[in-house]
């Protein structure tokens, strides 16, 4: 069954009626779920869901709150914080009016994922029982036929019943073999799981390696699917004593997604047990970390597992500091268990061996030496020197540099919460002292804690008004609201006109905000009172910006850069560059040629829904984002990367359309973009000589996909007609089903070339 007929429809509807924006939301949240962009999709959802609504189309509603909610469990690993949205879903999806939208069944399998996250093995006979109900509705035919047998093996792997999910997953994936589908990586990849579980890791290590050299041989890696695989192969690969492949197979910390947290942290347990080396201090933070989102989510399963692994390493490596706070965690946790007869006892020996612990040691030195004395003796192991330092804080209160310090190895322990808690208190009782404030406000920035930023200004301004300034103005910057930010830097400035910082970072503010001729007044005068190169050099994009060209040759003229000509614009071939653009969340890199010693023209067309820069002319920084290769051959064909920082002139061109099929003559396709380029268009072969496409009797042909780019004022519709007008004599039909989808428009005749022609 297509349970994507009707959105496809539903899409195209949307287009002609101009709501364009809404089409686009069909298509970019389940693709950033799908591709693990959690914090996109939770930045769309309220939009989707509000237009939905307001278009009166529940089926609409509960696809987009299914892939919100989608999101929030398998990207996030959300468990009792997502159950009263999937609750709330079941209820709206079957409903008597609503419950044949094919989405209501895939909201089955939220609540299973959200019950699974909650704990497992406690929910495993509700979730198989649901599950059972929504497989007697459905068949092999149907996508969700799938998912929801997914979830019917994780809830048998979680009651302990390996050898039937085994036995279930191979009848499962016969059913859908049956019908001509091809099993998709997670399943292999559960499968691969279920027979480990089973007691057959050769099989499974062997599923693992046929599943990655399947997806190599389709096109790469996805490498949130594929870190999940190398978890789980190294699990299997430690518990069967290949330490040393496992070590090797277990991705990075800094790789994973929640999702993946709790295999990653018993594979990481079991190989640090067996390498007593492994069992570091950074290990225990990453553990930590893992444990702190469980808990701030409601998994309350993992939590307790983690909890019980993190205490007993700590244990192992002499760090009870860091154990009886992971113990905690799991003790607070335990009691939402439905079952407890495997972990309560875990949980209690750990309990009864830190109870038998001594006494903590008293400080090494006097409290008022301790800050010395760590610089002295450091070992690097802040789980040795945190009580110290708490200990020694509760009898200096006052100390700036011993509440810094502590908070330091607060953080360093992973002890997110704990870290910015001290500060706070410190700052509430002293808030005039800047060290400690200030470094309370960058911990906060970098978890992004806007809200705790906004109430920190708020509670300084009295006491510390300049504090207060500096700190609104940062989280104006976090959150891209440059004319609130340039409010607060001027403000700033004003009581404290030589802090030349304040007044740098004010100009890069008036810059973002497009106030040109305030960036440009800031960058003069700092350039004047400064003896710095990057002055100079910011001056220079800002006047490059401004179109101030007199300024630009007088500042080139004191960086020693010669200029074509005297005087005027400056406009001149300097080379290629990659200008890199960031915005809506993504980042791209956009091919350029430099037209000055920091300007460009952008010379590569963009792929909706990508913002369009094709003949742009922007200025840039002048600082070199990624270092030129060591290597001499490779440095001479090095491309250097720059940040776009301002349009000094759109290009004025609209949506490129992507056309893809067998390759024309090199005459006919000559006379097509000569054609093109007489109206102002733009068109860019983007496919390499070496392309090739089946076809209508399965012979091979040379291939060619291209970008043609109309300006800005081009309707869609003139597009269309133009390109089925000038591609019309060639010997295959050309497609182009993505531009046309987007436009609403008949995208029939684009499929049936796709599917002629195996694009």
């Amino acid at each position: 069954m297509d349970i994507w007929a009707w959105v496809n429809t539903l899409q195209s509807d949307l287009r002609e009626a101009g709501q364009g924006r809404i089409a686009d939301l069909i298509d970019s949240i389940p693709d950033d779920t799908y591709n693990s962009h959690p914090e996109r999709v939770l930045a769309a959802l309220p939009e989707a869901i509000a237009a939905a609504r307001a278009l009166k189309n529940p089926w609409l509603e509960i696809f987009f709150r299914h892939w919100g909610l989608n999101n929030r469990l398998s990207n996030r690993g959300e468990g009792e914080v997502a159950l009263s949205e999937a609750v709330s879903l079941i209820e709206f999806a079957h409903r008597d009016d609503h419950r044949e939208c094919p989405q209501s069944v895939c909201v089955t399998q939220d609540i299973a994922i959200c019950y699974r996250n909650i704990d497992g093995p406690g929910w495993a006979p509700d979730i198989l029982a649901v599950c059972e109900e929504t497989l007697a509705r459905i068949n092999p035919q149907w996508p969700c036929f799938c998912c929801i047998s997914r979830e019917y093996a994780e809830a048998l792997l979680d009651a302990d019943r390996p050898a039937e999910a085994v036995t279930f997953l191979d009848r499962q994936a016969q059913a859908m073999t049956n019908e001509g589908d091809a099993l998709d990586f997670a399943f292999e990849a559960l499968q691969a799981r279920a027979l480990w579980k089973a007691g057959q890791s050769e099989r499974a290590l062997m599923l693992l390696a046929e599943v990655d050299r399947q997806e190599d041989a389709d096109g790469g890696r996805d490498l949130d699917r594929y870190h999940q695989r190398a978890t789980l192969r190294a699990t299997i690969q430690a518990e069967r004593g290949e330490f040393d492949l496992a070590v090797q197979s277990l991705p990075a910390w800094s790789e994973l997604i929640p999702s993946t947290f709790a295999s990653w942290a018993h594979a990481a347990s079991v190989l640090a047990l067996h390498f007593p080396g492994r069992n570091t201090w950074q290990l225990g933070r990453q553990l930590q970390a893992c444990l702190t989102h469980f808990s701030r989510v409601g998994a309350h399963f993992d939590a307790v597992k983690v909890g019980v692994a993190q205490a007993k390493l700590a244990l192992e490596r002499g760090a009870p500091w860091t154990a009886r706070r992971a113990l905690a965690l799991a003790q607070a946790h335990l009691p939402q268990l439905r079952v407890r007869d495997v972990l309560g006892p875990r949980v209690a020996e750990l309990d009864a061996r830190l109870r038998a612990l001594p006494a903590r040691a008293p400080l090494p030195v006097p409290a008022a030496e301790l800050v010395e004395h760590l610089r002295q003796h450091d070992n690097g192991d802040p789980e040795q020197s945190v009580e110290w330092l708490l200990d020694a804080c509760a009898q200096r209160p006052d100390d700036p540099e011993l509440a810094e310090f502590a908070a330091a190895a607060l953080s360093a322990c992973g002890a997110v919460g704990e870290d910015t808690a001290h500060l706070r208190r410190f700052v509430q009782a002293h808030p005039l002292i800047d060290a400690p404030l200030y470094r309370l406000m960058s911990l906060l920035l970098e978890r992004g804690a806007t809200d705790e930023l906004a109430r920190l200004a708020d509670e300084l301004s009295p006491h510390n008004p300049q504090a207060s300034r500096w700190i609104q103005a940062q989280c104006a910057l976090q959150q891209k609201q440059w004319a609130r930010a340039c409010e607060h830097l001027s403000n700033y400035v004003r009581q404290a006109p030589a802090a030349l910082g304040a007044r740098r970072v004010w100009a890069q503010a008036a810059l973002k905000q497009g106030d040109l001729a305030t960036a440009l007044e800031l960058c003069k005068a700092l350039t004047a009172e400064s003896d710095s190169r990057d002055d100079q050099w910011d001056l220079l994009t800002v006047a490059s910006a401004s179109q101030d060209w007199v300024t630009v040759r007088s500042v080139c003229a004191a960086l020693d850069i010669e200029l074509e000509g005297d005087e005027g614009l400056v406009d001149a071939p300097w080379g290629v560059a990659y200008l890199r653009f960031e915005e809506g969340g993504d980042t791209r890199d956009l091919y350029a040629r430099r037209t000055g010693p920091v300007t460009a023209r952008i010379v590569m067309p963009s792929q909706a829904p990508h913002p369009q820069h094709l003949n742009d002319w922007v200025a840039f920084d002048a600082a070199v984002l990624e270092p030129s290769p060591q290597d001499e051959e490779e440095r001479a064909h090095f491309i250097p990367t720059f940040r776009a920082v301002h349009v000094i002139e759109p290009g004025g061109f609209g949506e490129s359309c992507f056309v893809d099929g067998a390759a024309p003559s090199d005459a006919l396709f000559n006379d097509f973009a000569n054609a093109l380029k007489a109206r102002g268009w733009h068109c860019a072969v983007t496919s390499m000589d070496d392309y090739r496409v089946t076809g209508p009797d399965g012979e091979p042909l040379r291939g060619m996909h291209f970008a043609v780019t109309a300006p800005s004022g081009v309707s869609a519709r003139e597009i269309d007609r133009t390109l089925r007008n000038l591609t019309a004599l060639w010997p295959h039909p050309m497609c182009w089903p993505g531009f046309a989808g987007r436009a609403g428009l008949d995208v029939s005749v684009h499929m049936e070339v796709v599917a002629r022609y195996g694009l």
